[in-house]
């Protein structure tokens, strides 16, 4: 059964490759904010889901399997949570990375991150280190922040979010 990071970690091998970038284990559990243990063993319930396979020795997303995963699966696994108004990292369709037809939302929607860049409405990440991981990787920064505005979207939102992460996720955009 998949646990919330290992979406992160999913997201972050995606990531990984759209720079042409190889990584040891350990560099993943620095870069991602979780322990090296926890790498292995996401990797493997990865694989038993078949969200990601080993070939040559390297790991690779199967984009079709993990777009279905984070555009169906993840509202309703780890749903929107709001926790309240304060500072920290922007994020859903106000992330300064993101450029769409969708208006900001205002009060912008912010994960709550010690001495943050803006204030705005809190939403709980779906792990714990996705401020950490985003705030490292602009790849990994715009699909998290697609993936919110997905977790929480309305209709004509989701749809906007999911054509944008299905262009990101197979380098279309």
């Amino acid at each position: 059964m998949l646990k919330p990071q290992d979406t992160l970690l999913a997201l972050k091998y995606w990531s990984l490759k759209q720079n042409y970038q190889e990584s040891s284990v350990r560099n993943i559990a620095d870069a991602i904010g979780i322990s090296a243990s926890e790498v292995s063993k996401g990797t493997k319930r990865l694989m038993a889901s078949h969200l990601v396979v080993e070939r040559s020795g390297s790991i690779h997303v199967e984009s079709g399997g993990l777009l279905e995963w984070l555009c169906f699966g993840i509202r309703y696994a780890y749903p929107q949570e709001s926790i309240g108004y304060g500072r920290g990292m922007s994020t859903s369709w106000n992330c300064p990375l993101l450029v769409s037809e969708m208006v900001p939302l205002n009060p912008p929607l912010v994960w709550p991150v010690p001495g943050g860049n803006s204030e705005g409405a809190l939403i709980r990440p779906f792990h714990d280190s996705v401020p950490f991981a985003a705030s490292r990787d602009e790849n990994l920064y715009k699909a998290l922040s697609l993936l919110e505005s997905i977790r929480g979207g309305k209709p004509r939102e989701l749809a906007i979010a999911r054509d944008l992460l299905n262009k990101l996720i197979r380098g279309k955009s």
